[in-house]
């Protein structure tokens, strides 16, 4: 009989988003149960070369790079922000902000691919994202990175969805 498994290192990915906060405390919960770290991923959608191109044309060379270099860096200090006021929320600020063992922002066309691959390089034991629902007819024909990275990973995604009511307490994203 195999030993029940052993969560140690969670992959938390964030859209930084509205609703990030309720999908966090699940990586929390699941963090205190194993006393495992989470390393949280936040994976900025790049621009395909052809896209590229066309604004390059409007801003002029190059001039797209410095604004994905300024969203990244601002985005740590954002995750960073509302990591702190979580844990303040909880009431006990060390016990939560030691928890988390690295903030990751990266950059690929393809965020499931980006999750899958960093999910493997920190041999991660879990993946934990939320679920978002369809926006538009595309994403009902390609399917959602969630759904991406169900497919692709060779370890358990934990995949958060949001009831309806929840989404107002949850103003702030991590």
């Amino acid at each position: 009989m195999n030993p029940l498994p052993d969560i140690k290192k969670i992959l938390y990915c964030t859209g930084i988003g509205p609703n990030s906060a309720y999908i966090y405390r699940h990586a929390m919960a699941l963090a205190e149960k194993f006393d495992a770290v989470i390393t949280v991923l936040h994976v900025m959608e790049t621009l395909k070369p052809e896209q590229e191109a066309i604004i390059d044309g409007y801003i002029g060379p190059g001039s797209i790079h410095d604004v994905v270099e300024h969203e990244e860096q601002d985005s740590v200090t954002r995750i960073k922000k509302h990591l702190q006021n979580f844990c303040a929320k909880l009431g006990d600020d060390s016990s939560c902000s030691y928890r988390v063992e690295k903030i990751i922002v990266a950059e690929s066309t393809s965020p499931a691919d980006e999750i899958v691959q960093q999910s493997t390089s920190m041999k991660a034991d879990i993946i934990i994202m939320g679920a978002h629902r369809r926006s538009s007819i595309l994403d009902a024909l390609l399917g959602s990175t969630s759904e991406k990275v169900i497919r692709k990973s060779s370890i358990p995604v934990y995949v958060v969805q949001v009831p309806a009511g929840e989404q107002a307490l949850t103003a702030s994203g991590i």
